[in-house]
């Protein structure tokens, strides 16, 4: 859904230069296939992660590695980032995880594992799956989800743990089964030569064996220590007399240590190490945004060089890519330059965790900006965030970690701030309206209590958008538009991102309840243009998601494109920026696949249509994936696919069920109208939502009863139905009105009125042809088909007419693979796979192919791998090779 992916999390980290090696170590390791799990558990600074890393890129077994964060107690964010690393195992393995925010709703576990055990069961060759940092783990979930994977471990994965205390699982059992392989603290002592290699070679000390000796028994092995040491020991001529000083219990000695190593710094290095110690991860913009309003303007080296330098001087800080662009204080390092910069600084970490949390809004990393809101202790800061950006944080399924981040704070940091009670109530909106309702009736009484009158009538302007949005869910849409009016008045100008959200709710419950299409789509072009106006992709793209919704509602199919293209394109130069999708673009998607399916031009609309859910998946945003459902399972059923679009609408109808009941009455009547699209519309399924529909107390709508009047043999009482339809909608054509007459003419054309049936159809005919309405009439049938061929011969709109009448035969033709791709093969290609290979033969890298087809790069890697395999090949060059003898390319 919805997490945004930090691929350095996922890389193993790089080798350093200088390595001291551990033979002992490395021979331990490689016992760890004879082991269900490896646990190397030891305190900070004793090498964990570096020996895995040099391990690992010894032996000869594919890896997959994950460095665990505090935000990964987030079940629905673990089981993402597992997800993403196994990827590089199997990419399949990343679909079946593919929903981790259902966690939250169905947090059965057992079923939730079962099928990504038995998809990793079924793998050839052993893996290893190596989670590091494990003791930031302090969530009971996430556990319990490591435990079951223990318990029913497939044989090919080997689980590697690196933590710093024992993590919750249940050892005693796996050491009596002498199913684990422990490394501890005693293991990874450095050895009297371990610690000579690396005082002499790792940090260039010219040191006499028995100092070597004398400094590894005072720091007991501990690496870290050493390296404290030795850092130390490279700024002094009496290194015998240096040994003899450390004396004492830890703490002091790493407050000693510290001291020795920063006063012997430059001030600029000095100033550096202290004000960048606040964030976890470090790059040049990052670190000069820290020490802009505090470093004199002469300063000598720019943020780069001083990293690089760092780097070079093994200063406890370790590169987090192989380009060394972003990079990490040692854990325990960082924690001392913390307690430092306070105490040399008091108050200071207040306003540079206020400086990286804007470094981060401007680089729409909102989870970090708000980490850093929250750690300033500046909750009007953290409301500022979350006030301006709630969808962006909600479609990153970012608000509910964050929420407890700001509930675990001590309660006399916590003030009573509505905004707080804002967001929550956007977080529950989707399965808890009432709840939802009631958070935001405590955030109004907090409102009373805000003195600035500005900020009172903000904070209200923006709880009336929320009770409309909410409201508009429950379907109540003389209330929606009365609250997002209120809303409309009282937020600010300068308000966009609020101004935006509530105009798209606004303008669509215009459209939608009130059927003012003209005035609903001017609603939502001028939330479009705030949107543009505000530079936040994001907004952009829900703004032009309801924009082109009003469009379709209008039946200007046309307009429809024309925003969804735009919004598109956008999108698109996002994903090139950032190296991510934009999720926020799933909806406009499905939108122009609706809009390409109308014009008959079904193949590419699946592959839209497909790539609108994918994204879907992943934002946490349940209305949002069950709309991009809905659109697929049309196009799928009026192309004939049913099998498939009915797994497709049941999956809609689970959603629909957990958002409200008028939300479940609409997908019901969604999916009985695209079920009567088929061509032989399955008689079970359709009572199934004909009994559904009729459940809810209201009643079916009118294109709906008149398609059913018409299967049962009934047309006088489908034309009262179309009748009383049509009068309605004459002051304003809409969507629907093409619908309508086609079905009139279908309904005179059963009573054997010739005249009226084609009188009615050239209607339909005369309104459908300007805006391509193709599927309009050929979801129709049979009937229809009968009656475009008495209309083509006589003259009536002759040349849509033929254009409709091709759509019937294409329909109706088989889809026949070419005989060469089948001959010689292990398994036929799929359509599909031959559109990869052909690009591929083209010279299209990954990420060319992945934008011609509309799929992602991962989609893409799946299909290589089927081909390789059906075409017994092992790269691109053998299977271009082999697709030519073949003659498939």
């Amino acid at each position: 859904m919805p997490v945004q992916i930090l691929s350095t999390k996922l890389s193993i980290p790089p080798l350093r230069s200088r390595l001291v090696a551990r033979p002992r170590l490395i021979q331990t390791l490689n016992q760890g296939l004879e082991y269900g799990l490896v646990l190397v558990s030891a305190p900070a600074g004793y090498g964990k992660s570096t020996l895995l890393t040099t391990w690992l890129n010894q032996v000869k077994i594919p890896a997959a590695w994950l460095t665990l964060d505090e935000s990964d107690n987030d079940p629905p964010r673990f089981l993402a980032y597992l997800a993403a690393a196994l990827h590089g195992i199997d990419p399949a393995i990343e679909e079946i995880l593919a929903n981790p925010s259902n966690l939250r709703t169905q947090p059965e576990i057992g079923p939730l594992l079962t099928p990504l055990v038995n998809a990793l069961a079924r793998l050839e060759r052993p893996f290893y799956l190596v989670l590091d940092d494990y003791h930031l783990i302090n969530d009971q979930v996430v556990p319990q989800m490591v435990s079951f994977l223990l318990d029913h471990r497939p044989a090919p994965m080997h689980l590697v743990i690196s933590t710093r205390a024992d993590p919750p699982l249940p050892l005693a059992r796996l050491r009596a089964r002498s199913a684990m392989l422990e490394l501890r603290q005693p293991d990874l002592c450095f050895t009297t030569q371990e610690a000579a290699d690396f005082l002499t070679h790792s940090m260039g000390l010219q040191i006499l064996p028995e100092d070597t000796a004398r400094v590894t028994a005072r720091t007991e092995g501990w690496i870290a220590g050493l390296q404290m040491a030795a850092l130390s020991m490279q700024n002094t001529d009496d290194i015998p007399g240096f040994i003899t000083a450390l004396t004492g219990k830890h703490h002091y000695f790493f407050d000693y240590l510290l001291e020795e190593i920063l006063e012997r710094q430059s001030p600029e290095i000095r100033r550096f190490l202290l004000y960048t110690s606040i964030v976890d991860q470090l790059s040049a913009d990052l670190c000069a945004a820290l020490l802009k309003e505090d470093t004199p303007a002469s300063l000598a080296h720019s943020s780069s060089a001083i990293l690089n330098e760092l780097d070079q001087a093994n200063l406890f800080i370790l590169p987090l890519d192989h380009e060394r662009c972003w990079y990490r204080y040692h854990h325990l390092f960082s924690d001392l330059l913390r307690l430092m910069l306070e105490k040399t600084h008091p108050g200071l970490a207040v306003e540079l965790h206020r400086r990286a949390c804007r470094w981060y809004e401007a680089q729409e990393m909102l989870p970090k900006a708000l980490q850093h809101a929250i750690s300033s202790g500046d909750m009007q800061l953290v409301a500022q965030i979350i006030s301006a950006n709630v969808m962006v944080l909600l479609e990153n399924d970012e608000m509910a970690p964050t929420l407890q981040k700001i509930d675990a704070l001590p309660a006399d940091k916590i003030t009573a701030l509505p905004w707080l009670e804002i967001a929550r109530a956007w977080i529950v909106g989707a399965g808890q309206v009432e709840k939802s309702l009631q958070l935001l009736a405590g955030a109004e009484q907090e409102a009373k209590n805000v003195p600035e009158v500005k900020e009172r009538q903000r904070l209200n302007g923006h709880i009336a958008a929320a009770r409309a949005n909410l409201t508009a869910v429950q379907g109540d849409y003389v209330n929606c538009i009365a609250q997002a009016r209120l809303a409309n008045e009282l937020l600010p100008a300068d308000e966009l991102a609020g101004r935006v959200m509530n105009l798209i709710v606004w303008g669509e419950n215009v459209i939608n309840g009130e059927g003012n299409y003209s005035a609903g789509i001017s609603i939502l072009g001028e939330a479009l243009a705030l949107a543009l106006q505000a530079e936040k992709p994001q907004l952009v793209m829900l703004a032009s998601g309801s924009l082109a919704t009003g469009h379709l509602s209008a039946g200007k199919m046309h307009n429809l494109q024309r925003v969804c293209r735009e919004a598109l394109s956008i999108a698109e130069d996002y994903q090139r920026r950032y190296q991510r999708p934009l999720l926020a673009s799933a909806e406009v998607y499905a939108l122009l696949a609706r809009g390409l399916a109308e014009w008959g031009e079904d193949e590419q609309a699946v592959q839209l249509a497909r790539k609108g859910v994918e994204l879907s998946e992943h934002t946490g945003l349940v209305t949002t994936e069950s709309l991009c459902l809905s659109y697929l399972g049309r196009i799928l059923a009026s192309g004939n696919d049913w099998e498939q679009a009915r797994r497709v609408f049941h999956r809609i109808e689970n959603i629909g069920q957990n958002i409200s009941p008028w939300y479940w009455y609409n997908s019901a009547i969604f999916a009985l109208d695209a079920i009567l699209d088929c061509e032989t519309p399955p008689p079970d399924e359709v009572d199934r939502y004909v009994r559904r529909v009729q459940e809810t107390g209201i009643d079916v709508p009118a294109i709906s009863k008149a398609r059913l009047l018409l299967r049962d043999g009934q047309p006088s009482q489908a034309l009262l139905v179309l009748e009383q339809a049509l009068s309605a909608h004459n002051e304003q054509p809409s969507f629907r009105t093409v619908r309508f007459f086609a079905l009139r003419a279908l309904a005179f054309q059963a009573q054997g009125d010739e005249r009226q049936s084609l009188a009615s159809l050239q209607q339909a005919l005369e309104l459908g042809e300007p805006e391509n309405r193709v599927a309009s009439f050929v979801r129709e049938g049979a009937a229809m088909e009968k009656l475009l061929r008495l209309a083509h011969a006589k003259g009536i709109s002759p040349h849509f007419v033929q254009r409709l009448l091709a759509a019937y035969t294409s329909r109706r033709k088989p889809e026949v693979a070419p005989a060469h791709a089948t001959e010689g093969l292990i398994e036929p290609l799929s359509e599909r796979e031959l559109q990869v290979l052909q690009l591929l033969a083209q010279g299209g890298t990954d990420k060319q192919i992945a934008a011609a087809l509309f799929i992602t790069r991962q989609t893409i890697h799946s299909h290589l791998k089927n081909i390789y395999g059906k075409l017994d090949v092992h790269s691109r060059t053998e299977a271009i090779h082999r697709a030519r003898q073949l003659e498939l390319v």
